[in-house]
């Protein structure tokens, strides 16, 4: 009987332990129990500039936020493409997304006026206008439904190919397969006023697209050439710019009003200044791939002719004009050429 007494008591105590401890755990604040979680999906690969500033920045929301907000991030394109990133993003199955212009265009399509061919002659024009028109752009996705979180630039794109380019006739000649995104109407529409054939594949297919001869030509940055795995598929680089490659970082506007003040107030303080340090980063990765794409990997920089170069701009205009009403209206057109204007005639 005794023995029985003191099994009793043993097992009230330990019961007793148990139930002070649960209460305890309910009477933390809810936020010590669940932070809250923004899925975020980016096509950039593990170990890349890009990726690596994502997980910083995640770092440092989690650190500033005590652990109630994280991202939880989504490299190398494993939940889809942009545009199923999109569709996810919609559906609320991810929050996040670091996006190129396919992705944009799907949310905010006016904004890749910023990669029209041969707009932007410098990075300082470009910074000058992105940054003057910054609170139109941030007006613009929150119509859409979506917060901005920071635009940058993937750098100037180059044609890379296995024969090299010097004229537009050179990349009217059979034998060049051009790469083209399926949504790109300002790529497509400014190779088809070129006369210049092109092979639709999403970036994800770019790679194997290579490797089988579907495509031989493309347009890209040095870095993303070199990130992406596509430099060794190529011999040449024509040094002519042909576009500055636009990206963002965004969050759905349902996401973004679910998180508190404070926490709205540390992800877009945060997110701004790691966008600011990246693009910063990536225009010297850019720097630094073009001279590793040269002295290691051997690809010949070639020249644009002069003629050729003319024409080229002539051809950039005319795409300009013809995608007004398409992807953006003449006046933001018509804007956007005056403060490029103004800032040139300020130099």
């Amino acid at each position: 009987m005794i023995k029985m007494k003191s099994i009793y008591k043993a097992n009230t105590a330990k019961f007793a332990c148990v139930f002070l401890l649960i209460l305890g755990m309910l009477c933390l604040p809810i936020t010590h129990l669940a932070a809250e979680s923004v899925k975020f999906a980016t096509l950039a690969p593990k170990g890349s500039t890009w990726m690596n500033n994502f997980e910083a920045m995640g770092k440092e929301i989690r650190s500033k936020t005590g652990g109630e907000l994280q991202l939880r991030i989504y490299p190398n394109g494993v939940q889809g493409d942009e545009l199923d990133v999109i569709r996810k993003m919609r559906a609320g199955l991810l929050h996040a997304g670091a996006m190129t212009a396919t992705g944009l265009g799907e949310i905010q399509e006016e904004v890749l006026i910023f990669q029209l061919p041969r707009l932007f002659k410098t990075y300082e024009e470009l910074d000058y206008v992105r940054d003057y028109l910054r609170e139109d752009l941030d007006k613009a996705f929150m119509d859409a439904g979506y917060i901005l979180l920071g635009m940058g630039d993937i750098g100037y794109y180059y044609l890379f190919s296995n024969q090299p380019i010097r004229t537009i006739a050179d990349l009217q000649s059979p034998s060049v397969k051009m790469w083209a995104r399926p949504t790109d109407k300002i790529a497509l529409t400014f190779y088809k006023n070129a006369e210049i054939a092109t092979v639709p594949r999403e970036v994800t297919q770019v790679l194997s697209s290579l490797y089988s001869g579907q495509l031989n030509t493309l347009a890209a940055s040095p870095y993303v050439a070199v990130a992406l795995q596509w430099y060794d598929r190529f011999k040449y680089m024509t040094d002519l710019p042909v576009n500055v490659g636009v990206g963002a970082t965004v969050i759905t506007k349902e996401k973004f009003d679910q998180l508190t003040a404070e926490q709205q107030k540390v992800l877009r303080e945060t997110a701004d200044a790691y966008q600011s340090d990246l693009i910063q980063k990536i225009r010297k990765d850019n720097d630094r791939a073009l001279e590793a794409l040269q002295k290691k990997a051997g690809i010949q920089v070639v020249e644009f002719e002069g003629d050729s170069r003319e024409a080229w701009d002539a051809i950039a205009v005319e795409t300009h004009n013809a995608l007004v009403g398409e992807i953006y209206s003449q006046a933001f057109l018509d804007k956007i050429n005056a403060l490029l204007e103004a800032y040139r005639k300020s130099k």
